[in-house]
């Protein structure tokens, strides 16, 4: 039994694992070289923590505040594309209180999971991919910041999660380097962090040392449906003597293509309200100034990752079509916040070299991180489709998600009973 995975990021090549693991065939179609998709320049998170789905009350008015800065870590590039326009209305309907509260237990479910597998690949000796469980700390200052992570941390507590909430001095002293001027914080116990780069490199040689064929530089092209299912997927791919059209029949396909997602669905006949947020990352080499735990700027959401070597900052969320434009004032916004939450990191001479508008224009990578309209992932059986499975829409979360997400594709895929209760994340929920 062959399976088709279209999409080589972290959600693709996770389903590739568990796909293979389970017995299948397994071809992955990329149509990049797997060097630099958006699973490469994110925060490596994995996090319980983040059980809010993106959709929640107060994010439109706070994101329509935003669209007055220009240097916001929010922004939606205004457009008349009908893709844009439906998009915007399920998500403002879906940014209510009861989807927050039927979305969070079967979403820390999955994360849970999804950490759990990791785990296991990170200790498996597989992986090196300086996998640590470190917690990660949200940092706020101001006193409404403040009421609304103490409420998110007795949610946390009630679902099962560990919480610590810290004063003023506690943080600083949890972070000396960064001599942070904050109000408090929370540290979330349960999360942890990998460096995404070393995964996204070692597990496509890990696949292919098992059979599994990673077809680089291969587009799909066209969708051969029969009798209610694909029967084949068309696909254009560059060699050096030119492209070349193949056709690879498939007894099951899982579409994992990120925000590139809707057109393929679309020629599938399936339905996908799914937009790209593109979102900026700059990597430190070497800092001196050490920063011990991941962490989030509340109100500047900005995110924080150290590792051993390397020190990663990113943010941002531009909703609309995509271009490789680097806006210059978002990404001078997010070394802002730095200074205004962490004065001692920003003193590091990594950091202060990016004060160059060219030399933070060279430094800074961008990706597309897929948006569902209601700021859950899509996983699951399309509506028109018996042997098509979707496994995208994981916005902020591809890291997190992704082995969690990997595994129940395989039990879907194989007609095994779900680890996880998926309804929540059913593609089928929006209709035309």
């Amino acid at each position: 039994m062959r399976a088709i995975v279209i999409g080589g990021g972290v959600i693709g090549l996770s389903a590739a694992y568990f796909l293979q693991e389970d017995g299948w065939e397994v071809v992955v179609l990329e149509k990049g070289d797997l060097t630099n998709s958006c699973s490469f320049g994110n925060m490596g998170y994995l996090s319980p923590s983040h059980f809010i789905p993106l959709a929640s009350p107060g994010v439109v008015e706070q994101g329509l505040l935003w669209l007055l800065r220009a240097d916001s870590p929010f922004y939606v590039r205004p457009s008349l594309r009908w893709q844009l326009i439906d998009w915007g209305a399920k998500f403002v309907r879906a940014c209510t209180r009861t989807h927050v509260e039927r979305s969070v237990r079967p979403l820390v479910d999955l994360l849970l999971l999804s950490k759990e597998e990791t785990k296991r690949w990170a200790t498996s000796g597989l992986f090196d991919m300086e996998y640590t469980e470190r917690g990660c700390v949200i940092y706020y200052n101001t006193s409404k910041g403040e009421q609304e992570e103490l409420a998110t941390a007795r949610q946390a507590e009630a679902l099962g999660l560990q919480a610590t909430v810290l004063q003023r001095e506690q943080a600083r002293a949890l972070e000396p380097d960064a001599q942070l001027d904050v109000r408090g914080g929370v540290l979330y116990h349960d999360d942890a962090h990998l460096y995404p780069n070393a995964l996204m490199e070692q597990l496509p040689r890990l696949l292919e040392s098992r059979g599994v064929r990673l077809r680089r530089r291969t587009e799909v092209v066209g969708l051969e449906r029969r009798n209610g299912a694909i029967a084949a997927v068309r696909c254009r791919s560059d060699e050096t003597s030119g492209p070349v059209e193949e056709r690879f029949a498939a007894d099951m396909v899982v579409l994992a293509a990120g925000a590139w997602s809707p057109q393929l669905a679309r020629w599938s006949g399936e339905y996908l309200p799914l937009m790209p947020g593109k979102g900026y990352s700059v990597t430190i080499e070497r800092p001196q100034r050490v920063l011990h735990h991941p962490c989030i700027l509340k109100e500047a959401r900005v995110a924080l990752t150290p590792w051993k070597s390397r020190l990663r900052i990113g943010s941002t969320m531009e909703v609309g079509t995509m271009d490789d434009r680097v806006r210059l004032r978002r990404v001078q916004g997010i070394l802002k916040a730095v200074q205004q939450y962490l004065p001692g990191l920003a003193e590091d001479p990594g950091i202060r070299t990016l004060s160059d508008p060219e030399v933070l224009q060279q430094r800074t990578w961008f990706g597309y991180r897929p948006l569902s309209a209601d700021g859950l992932p899509y996983i699951g059986f399309g509506r028109k489709n018996r042997n098509l499975i979707l496994a995208t829409g994981h916005a902020m979360l591809g890291v997190s998600l992704a082995a969690g997400t990997g595994r129940v594709v395989a039990e879907l895929a194989s007609g095994k009973p779900v680890t996880v209760p998926l309804d929540a994340f059913d593609p089928k929920r929006f209709r035309y």
